[in-house]
């Protein structure tokens, strides 16, 4: 297996990792029960709070305020220090989406039987974000008695409404959405520049390599193993201009084969982003990183047999000066989340 295929590999198995962890936290934890109560339940009638075998009144509750602040930190410190590995890897919305993508292969049928496929693709997704309007309200009413309300029809107008309301939520969000939600409504992503710094990794398209870009019928191997080599920063940024801008800069002179850089302008990152971003015209605040083009461009390389990396996540520090450089956020972030740590870890120990 070459070096671009491991690294892929590695990459698709942490996300399908983190997906079914993720998916069977959400759908199993309302079924858990502990002593026969759940595990995992927020009664709003009583405003009592089932954890684990723990029953907290609202008024008991700051220990949980100290948790989720806790988390945020956490989150913050996870975004400075690595970028936005949780949109990557974690985010409910990016977990969904890429089972709904699952969906879409396996629904993709051959011959006299492909016109069923996208039936069969929304059907299974409808009862996939109607499982999940019920798993979620089941964090408010006991998931046995929903079900059995569902069943025989006598539940309430609220659990109706909020299971559809959910439902449709995630239906709509995933199909549709998606991008949107994310580029304008998640307030992870609004707060990226607050959160972030120079050394904080984002994805990015290695220009000295990959420049002047082209197609070419008899590959040669990488620049990093020819005489070619890597371009100063300078040129390459004025070839990503001329092919970004065409209009402006004119059209780009045709190279040799020898001459080329890695990207062979296959267009497999533009067409594997979500919202159709072209990484290597330079960074976008609409980027969520969800690090589809770096799986694309790594295919891509493969096929070539040149190595992996060509387009990947690095920091934007421009020198070993700036690298230098101390760093507050992760300090702040860091202390913070110890801080609030401690404080929910002594409220349950008062509790306990």
């Amino acid at each position: 297996m070459s070096s671009a295929d491991s690294t892929r590999a590695k990459r698709s198995l942490i996300r399908q990792g983190v997906a079914a962890a993720l998916l069977l936290a959400f759908y199993g934890l309302p079924w858990l029960r502990i002593d026969g109560a759940p595990a995992l339940l927020l009664d709003l009638d009583t405003r009592q709070l089932q954890l684990f075998g723990l029953g907290l009144r609202m008024a008991e509750a700051t220990p949980l305020l100290w948790l989720t602040l806790a988390a945020a930190a956490g989150l913050a410190l996870l975004t400075v220090l690595r970028g936005r590995l949780w949109c990557a890897y974690a985010c409910p919305q990016t977990v969904l989406t890429r089972l709904f993508r699952s969906l879409d292969r396996l629904t993709t049928l051959p011959g006299a039987a492909r016109p069923l496929g996208p039936v069969v693709r929304h059907l299974l997704w409808a009862s996939i974000a109607l499982w999940t309007g019920i798993s979620f309200v089941g964090y408010f009413t006991p998931i046995p008695t929903l079900v059995s309300g569902l069943l025989t029809l006598t539940l309430g107008p609220w659990e109706y409404f909020w299971i559809a309301f959910y439902a449709l939520a995630t239906w709509a969000n995933v199909i549709y959405l998606h991008e949107q939600v994310c580029s304008y409504l998640c307030p992870y992503s609004r707060l990226q520049h607050l959160l972030s710094d120079a050394d904080t990794p984002t994805v990015q398209y290695e220009a000295p390599r990959g420049e002047p870009r082209g197609s070419r019928e008899h590959p040669q191997a990488s620049v990093l193993q020819r005489e070619r080599g890597l371009l100063d920063p300078v040129t390459a940024s004025d070839y990503v201009f001329r092919a970004a801008h065409p209009a402006i800069a004119g059209v780009m002179p045709r190279f040799a084969p020898a001459h080329l850089g890695d990207c062979i302008d296959c267009g497999a990152c533009v067409r594997a982003c979500p919202i159709g971003l072209d990484i290597r015209n330079g960074r976008s605040s609409s980027c969520i990183e969800c690090g589809a083009c770096m799986d694309a461009c790594d295919a891509a390389m493969a096929r070539l047999h040149f190595p992996a990396g060509l387009v990947h996540r690095s920091c934007n520090a421009d020198s070993d000066d700036a690298r230098r450089k101390p760093r507050g956020k992760p300090w702040l972030f860091g202390a913070l989340c110890l801080t609030a740590t401690a404080m929910a870890i002594h409220g349950f120990l008062q509790l306990a």
